[in-house]
């Protein structure tokens, strides 16, 4: 479990969920950022602006540390000295990037296609649901069984299928962040496991978020800036298993778990 540190603010801008820009900011200080075709750090005024812009999503030191990492830059608590600097004709507006703000940080047009729906449909009803009692129909397959044993709440209640996927989550509540492996995933919510669980994951427990993935073996992450809360927890003998229960996400936070799973469970069956 890690505490934030700091005063400084990271922040992430996200298409479809998936990072495309790590600020940190201070004032009056500290306007920094990254990104993937940028990996050396930016000074850039116009950044005072995006912790009140409504498409910017505050992370905690950890998860900003682990995109970072994703884009071979170690993040480090203080910030870089002597950074170049972009200069700026007009006020930000982090919601529409202007061509000459896209290209000082070597960002390409966000015009991403949509997941196929072949994909898709190969993806959630690849296999029944194992209570026989489940049905597939626009994609989605309902299920009704639940997770039993110590510690667990009531049956948890699924309307995707689950796919097993191989990564890591990194899970803000309040001023901590846990970090723990990744299970399974769908748009509904996400299974993890800890050698020992620590109190405020107890079933019920509210998430304020974000929820920072990241795929083991691609360079996948994703970012949704939701709530969400403990549905269940069993203990077992690799650990303490717990599932997450994600608050309504939009269809671009839809389409981008949809995305992400498809890269992080490659070559993995669903559940």
């Amino acid at each position: 479990m890690i505490s934030s540190t700091g005063e400084i603010k990271y922040l992430l801008l996200a298409d479809r969920a998936a990072p495309y820009l790590l600020a940190r900011v201070r004032w009056p200080d500290v306007a920094q950022a990254i990104t993937a075709s940028c990996p050396d750090w930016l000074d850039d005024p116009g950044l005072f602006d995006l912790p009140y812009d409504q498409s910017s999503v505050t992370v905690s030191f950890a998860q900003a540390a682990s995109v970072a990492a994703g884009w071979g830059r170690q993040l480090r608590s203080e910030p870089a000295h002597g950074a170049p600097a972009l200069m700026r004709r007009m006020p930000a507006n982090w919601s529409d990037l202007t061509p000459a703000e896209r290209h000082g940080y070597g960002i390409e047009p966000m015009r991403r296609r949509r997941v196929s729906a072949r994909r898709l449909r190969r993806l959630t009803s690849s296999r029944p649901d194992p209570s026989g009692g489940g049905s597939a129909a626009n994609g989605r397959v309902q299920l009704a069984n639940g997770v039993d044993g110590a510690g667990s709440s009531a049956p948890e209640r699924r309307r995707y299928v689950r796919v097993r996927v191989d990564g890591r989550a990194h899970i803000q509540s309040g001023p901590h962040t846990i970090s723990a492996p990744l299970v399974d995933l769908n748009e509904g919510g996400v299974r993890c496991v800890l050698p020992d669980a620590p109190l405020l994951l107890a079933p019920g427990a509210r998430l304020d978020g974000p929820f920072l993935l990241e795929a083991e073996v691609t360079t996948s992450r994703i970012c949704l800036d939701v709530p969400g809360r403990i549905s269940w927890s069993q203990s077992m003998r690799a650990g303490t298993h717990f599932g997450v229960m994600f608050a309504d996400l939009d269809d671009s936070k839809t389409e981008g778990v949809q995305r992400f799973v498809l890269a992080a469970g490659r070559g993995r069956g669903p559940r």
